[in-house]
């Protein structure tokens, strides 16, 4: 089984060419290592994702504010609650959904923030380290929590751009089943449709599906169609 110091690398090297900026990296970083809260080591962490989105849910609503990002955090650790491990949460369904939850809760955070009048950069910063506390291995909570406030601080023209928050988040959890796939046990890409486990041989069809995508971003850019890195 990767280690998750292994996810969280390849992981980088997956978003990097789509999204540089630290902000985003930090997404991909988070969609990789979320996706092992399925296993019993990490019931620990479940119970701090439920007690902060409750503390979240209370707080909006005797503010009066949306407080569906709460709820989101809520939900979302029951279902790795219910999750074996290498089960639906590691399936194409999974990461789906993983995404559009951890998407609606950086979006929709962000939001209330403005509303507090809150920086952009600041802004990303607590989103990035709340995340960041309740997800990740603790010990890399440290280094995390340094290179996301100097990476942001630091980045230039920084821009909340929602298809790249959803683009990162999904290439993170991308990134750790395709590693997993390696591995003897494989994985079940079409859990809860299927049982079938897939194997190297689709990840090698992933990784090259990963590689033509890159090398289009790269075409994309450089002719001026647009641009992967604003």
């Amino acid at each position: 089984m990767p280690s998750y110091k292994k996810h969280v690398l390849f992981s980088m090297i997956m978003a990097f060419p789509f999204f540089p900026d630290v902000f985003y990296l930090s997404l991909a970083v988070l969609g990789a290592s979320i996706i092992d809260m399925d296993h019993d080591v990490n019931r620990k962490n479940l119970t701090i994702m439920v007690l902060i989105g409750l503390v979240i849910t209370l707080t909006l609503y005797i503010l009066k504010l949306p407080f569906l990002i709460g709820i989101i955090l809520v939900a979302l650790a029951l279902i790795f609650y219910i999750s074996k491990h290498r089960g639906f949460m590691h399936s194409f369904m999974g990461i789906t959904i993983i995404t559009c939850f951890l998407s609606i809760f950086v979006l929709g955070s962000h939001i209330i923030l403005q509303d507090f009048k809150i920086g952009l950069k600041i802004s990303l910063i607590v989103i990035s380290l709340i995340l960041g506390f309740i997800i990740l291995n603790k010990k890399l909570v440290p280094l995390y929590t340094s290179l996301v406030i100097v990476g942001i601080i630091l980045t230039p023209s920084l821009v909340l751009n929602p298809y790249y928050v959803v683009g990162a988040l999904f290439l993170g959890c991308l990134s750790h089943i395709m590693l997993d796939i390696f591995t003897p046990s494989g994985v079940e890409l079409l859990n809860p449709f299927s049982s079938k486990k897939y194997r190297k041989s689709w990840g090698m069809f992933l990784f090259g599906m990963w590689v033509v995508s890159m090398l289009v971003a790269v075409f994309v850019y450089k002719v001026g169609i647009g641009s992967f890195f604003l």
